[in-house]
């Protein structure tokens, strides 16, 4: 009772700081998939690390600020490429069915840098919801889990895929999400600052990249790689964190926990086992290219 009492004192007390916060034109979980396999639009998510960087405000766990990483950041969040959905955060707008520290996390973020991030945000765009990839931890009812995962795994359904990733992202390894995919190939970056081998990670991809589903999960760079590739008309879509809670749900994690073989960076895991067996043969037969 003490700490409900003290979270709406909380609440009461911090209402000034959002007053002048703008509602945003978010579309929902469902029209931003739609967007995304209907249009076959690329899609480039920004979530509180992307914000902070294009802010200013500071490095992230995986990613140095840089200049020119923030100047390719603001280019992106001002672009008005018609084949590409810029994400932005639903939990801007609303924070109904957060897990209570949630609630508290998105709106100290909006008391601390609303502000400044406002300066970059177009009322009057139509942005699409960077968290379709993050649709199991933060929410208190998880009952809309699985129709969420069924609608994402019909992006890539029967479809090449090249997927960039860290390299221990290792997306779809011990688990089933893409296993409805014709096929998957992957390009394989640093699991940190990835964005300091941007130029050669944007060749691989373009090379690599033509007549395939690109799926990104790397970080910022996700973020301006899958803008950058629909300036060449390249269908690529940032899904960062689409696998890491994807396999807990299917592991009914109470907390951000370590994975078996894989990085959970936000579980502050810091060895990641080697992959054995068939895994270790199917992940390595689907590596085209090293861009470490």
């Amino acid at each position: 009772m003490k700490n409900y009492i003290y979270y709406i004192y909380w609440l009461l007390r911090t209402m000034p700081m959002r007053w002048h916060f703008p509602k945003y034109k978010i579309l929902s979980f469902e029209e931003t998939i739609r967007e995304i396999i209907h249009h076959k639009k690329s899609f480039s998510r920004f979530g509180d690390g992307e914000f902070r960087l294009l802010i200013a405000e500071r490095d992230i766990v995986f990613q140095k600020l840089s200049l020119n990483l923030r100047e390719k950041l603001i280019e992106v969040m001002h672009s008005e490429l018609p084949n590409l959905i810029i994400g932005i955060p639903s939990t801007l707008n609303t924070r109904k069915n957060l897990k209570k520290p949630s609630t508290v996390h998105w709106l100290n973020f909006i008391n601390i840098n609303g502000k400044k991030i406002s300066r970059h945000l177009d009322e009057n765009k139509f942005f699409g919801d960077s968290l379709i990839s993050r649709f199991y931890m933060i929410y208190e009812d998880k009952r809309h889990v699985p129709l969420v995962i069924n609608t994402l795994q019909k992006i890539w359904e029967k479809k090449d895929i090249l997927i960039i990733e860290g390299i221990y992202s290792r997306l779809g390894i011990g688990n089933d999400l893409f296993d409805n995919a014709k096929e998957i190939k992957r390009i394989i970056c640093p699991a940190e600052n990835a964005f300091e081998n941007y130029d050669k990670i944007l060749h691989a991809a373009k090379f690599y990249g033509r007549d395939k589903l690109i799926i990104i999960a790397l970080g910022p760079t996700a973020s301006i790689l899958a803008y950058d590739l629909a300036k060449h008309n390249y269908w690529a879509v940032d899904l960062g964190h689409v696998d890491v809670e994807y396999m807990w749900f299917v592991g009914k994690a109470k907390k951000k926990e370590p994975l078996a073989g894989k990085k959970a960076a936000e579980a502050n895991q810091r060895h990641v086992a080697d992959l054995t067996g068939q895994e270790k043969i199917n992940y390595e037969d689907s590596i085209l290219e090293y861009c470490l």
